[in-house]
Protein backbone atom coordinates (compact mmCIF):
# COMPACT_ATOMS: atom_id res chain seq x y z
CA UNK A 1 0.00 0.00 0.00
CA UNK A 2 1.27 3.68 -0.56
CA UNK A 3 0.25 6.38 1.54
CA UNK A 4 -3.04 5.12 2.39
CA UNK A 5 -5.65 7.35 3.97
CA UNK A 6 -8.49 5.18 5.05
CA UNK A 7 -7.94 1.12 4.51
CA UNK A 8 -10.67 -1.31 3.84
CA UNK A 9 -10.37 -5.07 3.43
CA UNK A 10 -10.39 -5.05 -0.45
CA UNK A 11 -9.04 -1.59 -1.18
CA UNK A 12 -8.00 1.29 0.09
CA UNK A 13 -8.08 5.18 -0.71
CA UNK A 14 -5.39 7.36 -1.08
CA UNK A 15 -4.82 10.83 -2.18
CA UNK A 16 -4.46 10.92 -5.86
CA UNK A 17 -1.45 11.00 -7.40
CA UNK A 18 0.20 12.34 -10.79
CA UNK A 19 0.77 8.37 -12.22
CA UNK A 20 -3.00 7.98 -11.73
CA UNK A 21 -3.78 11.07 -13.98
CA UNK A 22 -1.23 9.58 -16.78
CA UNK A 23 -2.79 6.13 -16.18
CA UNK A 24 -5.93 4.90 -17.11
CA UNK A 25 -8.64 7.78 -15.12
CA UNK A 26 -8.97 9.95 -18.21
CA UNK A 27 -10.00 7.49 -20.15
CA UNK A 28 -12.77 6.08 -17.30
CA UNK A 29 -14.62 9.76 -17.89
CA UNK A 30 -14.42 9.58 -21.74
CA UNK A 31 -15.83 5.67 -21.24
CA UNK A 32 -19.77 5.60 -22.47
CA UNK A 33 -20.89 2.88 -20.22
CA UNK A 34 -18.56 4.62 -16.98
CA UNK A 35 -20.14 7.79 -17.86
CA UNK A 36 -23.97 6.80 -18.64
CA UNK A 37 -25.51 7.83 -15.95
CA UNK A 38 -23.12 10.75 -14.85
CA UNK A 39 -25.11 14.77 -14.76
CA UNK A 40 -22.22 15.73 -16.77
CA UNK A 41 -19.73 13.67 -17.98
CA UNK A 42 -20.51 14.40 -22.45
CA UNK A 43 -17.16 15.18 -23.50
CA UNK A 44 -13.82 13.22 -24.21
CA UNK A 45 -11.76 13.44 -21.82
CA UNK A 46 -7.78 13.70 -21.67
CA UNK A 47 -4.46 13.22 -19.74
CA UNK A 48 -4.17 17.01 -19.89
CA UNK A 49 -7.79 17.39 -18.38
CA UNK A 50 -7.41 15.13 -15.90
CA UNK A 51 -4.01 16.54 -14.87
CA UNK A 52 -5.39 19.86 -14.36
CA UNK A 53 -8.25 18.24 -12.47
CA UNK A 54 -5.66 17.07 -9.78
CA UNK A 55 -3.98 19.95 -9.76
CA UNK A 56 -7.09 21.68 -8.74
CA UNK A 57 -7.61 19.63 -5.79
CA UNK A 58 -5.58 22.04 -3.09
CA UNK A 59 -8.40 24.09 -2.23
CA UNK A 60 -10.43 22.57 0.98
CA UNK A 61 -13.94 22.41 -0.61
CA UNK A 62 -13.35 18.96 -2.31
CA UNK A 63 -11.67 15.43 -0.94
CA UNK A 64 -11.33 13.05 -4.24
CA UNK A 65 -9.44 9.92 -3.15
CA UNK A 66 -8.53 7.38 -5.54
CA UNK A 67 -9.49 3.72 -4.85
CA UNK A 68 -6.79 1.21 -5.09
CA UNK A 69 -7.09 -2.37 -4.73
CA UNK A 70 -4.81 -3.75 -2.45
CA UNK A 71 -4.57 -6.95 -3.77
CA UNK A 72 -2.49 -5.45 -6.62
CA UNK A 73 -2.26 -1.75 -5.91
CA UNK A 74 -4.37 -1.20 -9.29
CA UNK A 75 -5.91 2.65 -9.22
CA UNK A 76 -9.79 1.29 -9.94
CA UNK A 77 -12.00 4.15 -9.44
CA UNK A 78 -12.29 7.73 -7.64
CA UNK A 79 -14.63 8.84 -4.89
CA UNK A 80 -15.51 12.04 -3.61
CA UNK A 81 -16.80 14.63 -1.43
CA UNK A 82 -17.64 18.27 -3.12
CA UNK A 83 -19.06 21.02 -2.11
CA UNK A 84 -18.23 20.57 1.58
CA UNK A 85 -19.86 23.51 3.55
CA UNK A 86 -17.84 24.05 6.61
CA UNK A 87 -20.20 25.94 8.32
CA UNK A 88 -23.51 24.00 8.04
CA UNK A 89 -21.14 20.49 7.98
CA UNK A 90 -22.39 19.35 4.88
CA UNK A 91 -20.81 17.83 1.55
CA UNK A 92 -21.78 16.04 -1.72
CA UNK A 93 -20.67 12.31 -2.47
CA UNK A 94 -19.90 11.10 -5.38
CA UNK A 95 -17.84 7.50 -6.64
CA UNK A 96 -16.92 6.26 -10.05
CA UNK A 97 -15.17 2.50 -10.34
CA UNK A 98 -13.66 3.36 -13.85
CA UNK A 99 -12.14 -0.19 -14.04
CA UNK A 100 -14.38 -2.60 -15.62
CA UNK A 101 -12.46 -5.02 -13.92
CA UNK A 102 -13.83 -4.41 -10.81
CA UNK A 103 -17.57 -3.09 -11.47
CA UNK A 104 -18.76 -6.35 -9.75
CA UNK A 105 -17.88 -7.26 -6.17
CA UNK A 106 -17.27 -5.74 -2.77
CA UNK A 107 -15.07 -2.65 -4.16
CA UNK A 108 -17.87 0.10 -4.67
CA UNK A 109 -19.37 -0.38 -1.96
CA UNK A 110 -16.46 -0.71 0.49
CA UNK A 111 -15.13 2.68 -1.52
CA UNK A 112 -18.57 4.32 -0.59
CA UNK A 113 -18.72 2.93 3.18
CA UNK A 114 -15.01 4.27 3.90
CA UNK A 115 -15.99 7.88 2.42
CA UNK A 116 -18.61 8.14 5.02
CA UNK A 117 -16.63 7.10 7.64
CA UNK A 118 -14.09 10.15 6.10
CA UNK A 119 -17.27 12.44 6.12
CA UNK A 120 -18.38 11.05 9.33
CA UNK A 121 -15.70 10.33 11.82
CA UNK A 122 -12.55 12.39 10.37
CA UNK A 123 -14.01 15.15 8.96
CA UNK A 124 -16.82 15.77 11.49
CA UNK A 125 -19.17 16.31 8.86
CA UNK A 126 -23.64 16.33 10.02
CA UNK A 127 -24.65 15.57 6.15
CA UNK A 128 -24.15 13.93 3.50
CA UNK A 129 -25.88 14.29 0.50
CA UNK A 130 -26.62 12.65 -2.77
CA UNK A 131 -28.29 12.33 -6.34
CA UNK A 132 -28.71 9.65 -8.65
CA UNK A 133 -30.56 8.89 -11.69
CA UNK A 134 -33.64 6.72 -11.06
CA UNK A 135 -32.52 3.86 -14.28
CA UNK A 136 -29.04 3.57 -12.08
CA UNK A 137 -30.05 0.36 -10.53
CA UNK A 138 -26.63 0.01 -8.78
CA UNK A 139 -26.59 3.37 -7.71
CA UNK A 140 -30.22 2.75 -6.11
CA UNK A 141 -28.82 -0.10 -4.36
CA UNK A 142 -25.98 1.38 -2.99
CA UNK A 143 -28.45 4.33 -1.16
CA UNK A 144 -30.54 1.56 0.40
CA UNK A 145 -27.26 -0.20 1.62
CA UNK A 146 -26.66 2.90 3.81
CA UNK A 147 -29.94 4.08 4.52
CA UNK A 148 -29.83 7.51 2.23
CA UNK A 149 -33.29 9.20 2.95
CA UNK A 150 -34.80 9.92 -0.16
CA UNK A 151 -35.59 13.62 -0.13
CA UNK A 152 -36.94 14.64 -3.84
CA UNK A 153 -37.03 14.18 -7.06
CA UNK A 154 -35.78 16.09 -9.86
CA UNK A 155 -38.86 14.53 -12.70
CA UNK A 156 -37.28 14.09 -16.01
CA UNK A 157 -33.69 15.73 -15.28
CA UNK A 158 -31.26 13.82 -16.85
CA UNK A 159 -31.39 12.91 -20.60
CA UNK A 160 -30.15 9.00 -20.90
CA UNK A 161 -30.68 6.61 -23.84
CA UNK A 162 -32.67 8.87 -25.79
CA UNK A 163 -35.46 9.10 -22.69
CA UNK A 164 -35.76 11.85 -20.17
CA UNK A 165 -34.99 10.28 -16.25
CA UNK A 166 -35.72 11.81 -13.20
CA UNK A 167 -32.57 12.52 -10.78
CA UNK A 168 -33.03 11.33 -7.32
CA UNK A 169 -31.95 13.19 -4.27
CA UNK A 170 -31.17 11.58 -1.35
CA UNK A 171 -29.05 12.14 2.00
CA UNK A 172 -27.54 10.79 5.04
CA UNK A 173 -27.33 11.92 8.43
CA UNK A 174 -24.05 11.69 10.81
CA UNK A 175 -26.22 10.47 13.51
CA UNK A 176 -27.91 8.16 11.41
CA UNK A 177 -24.48 6.46 10.72
CA UNK A 178 -23.37 6.72 13.95
CA UNK A 179 -26.10 4.46 14.90
CA UNK A 180 -25.04 1.89 12.88
CA UNK A 181 -21.49 2.32 12.60
CA UNK A 182 -20.42 3.18 16.44
CA UNK A 183 -22.27 1.37 18.48
CA UNK A 184 -22.72 3.28 21.80
CA UNK A 185 -19.81 1.61 24.59
CA UNK A 186 -21.21 0.24 27.47
CA UNK A 187 -20.70 2.45 30.62
CA UNK A 188 -17.36 1.48 33.20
Amino acid sequence: MYNPYMTGKHVYLRAPVEEDALGHWHEWFSDEETTKHLPDRFWPNTREEQLSFLKSLGDRSRLALSVICRENDRHIGVVSLSSINWVHRYADIAIVIGDREYHRGAYAIEAFSLMLKVAFSRLNLNTIKSAYAASNEASRRIHSVFKFTTVGTYKGLLFIDGRRDDMVAAMLSQETWMKRNMPEKPAA
